[in-house]
């Protein structure tokens, strides 16, 4: 990975957005129908249950609703294309309302002071939503440092 050089005014450096459990989940490749063969050995009830060695684990996370297993259908990087954005200025609650209605983003988190993640609808190309997401928020910074001026 490259080290952008420092910006000379305000800007916003992109890098795609990593999920935690799609590493979780490309360790268990097997498919649904390969888990069942290994589970569904019958069994006599008299003699000793099947080795559970053989089962396959099936990793999830604990959500206010439960355990949810992870699958490629529960992964958010599998459903949005997301990307985060690194600024080197402070993100107020403000920024929902200049990143949230632009053309193309579908979701939006700031997660940090300084840093925001954003989702880009299928439709969209995502570099051009980028730039002008940007364009947007640097105008806007532009603006609150002339109204502290004046």
């Amino acid at each position: 990975m490259t080290i952008p050089p420092p910006p000379s005014g305000h800007d916003i450096y992109w890098e795609k957005w990593m999920d935690a459990f799609e590493e979780v989940q490309d360790n268990f490749p097997m498919s649904l129908q390969d888990e069942e063969e290994l589970t569904s050995e019958p069994y006599d009830v008299e003699e000793d249950p099947p080795e559970t060695s053989s089962m396959v684990p099936v990793q999830g996370v604990m959500t206010p609703y439960g355990m949810l297993p992870i699958t490629d259908d529960t992964l958010a990087s599998r459903k949005f294309k997301f990307w985060v954005g690194h600024s080197n200025f402070r993100l107020t609650e403000a920024y929902y309302n200049v990143i949230g209605p632009t053309e193309g983003v579908e979701t939006l988190d700031i997660l940090t002071p300084y840093r925001f993640r954003i989702g880009v609808g299928k439709m969209f190309v995502d570099r051009n939503v980028m730039v002008t997401v940007r364009d947007k928020m640097i105008a806007y910074v532009g603006e609150k440092k002339k109204e502290t001026i004046s």
